[in-house]
């Protein structure tokens, strides 16, 4: 194989990988920029920060989210938060976000598209529940 050809096959197969490479990242930024992403994103973020400072509160307490959860449902687990976009078996981009608890403590619990959602503490131990009516 002559050199003029074994660069035109280079070329062409640099120009592939470059069209592979920016589909990706446009498939990745339209995914990570829809609305629904960022609310799941915030809320599993602000969920797992209220998870520890429960955990820093003195004797039990009750604290409702502010943000409207009817589209989302939310487990919770000793390790992490997850939120699902509607029902959880088929949201195919669940966001998740980790968290730390200290020894002897637990969470859990899950809670399926309820609009007021609330963490609970309960001696050491911390459930996600659908808010009490007042």
């Amino acid at each position: 194989m002559n050199k003029k050809a074994a660069s035109i096959i280079l070329m062409l197969f640099e120009v592939i990988v470059v069209i592979v490479v920016v589909g990706i990242a446009l498939t990745v930024a339209t995914r990570l920029g829809k609305p629904e992403t960022i609310n799941k994103i915030t809320a599993a973020e602000d969920l797992a920060m209220m998870v520890n400072t429960l955990v820093a509160l003195p004797g039990d307490a009750l604290v409702e989210y502010p943000r409207n959860m009817s589209l989302y449902s939310l487990v919770l687990t000793s390790q992490k938060v997850t939120i699902y976009e509607g029902d959880q078996t088929k949201d195919r981009d669940p966001v998740s976000r980790p968290f730390i608890l200290p020894q002897g403590y637990t969470a859990t619990k899950f809670v399926k598209q309820k609009a007021s959602v609330c963490l609970q503490k309960e001696g050491k131990t911390i459930v996600i529940v659908e808010c009490p009516k007042p």
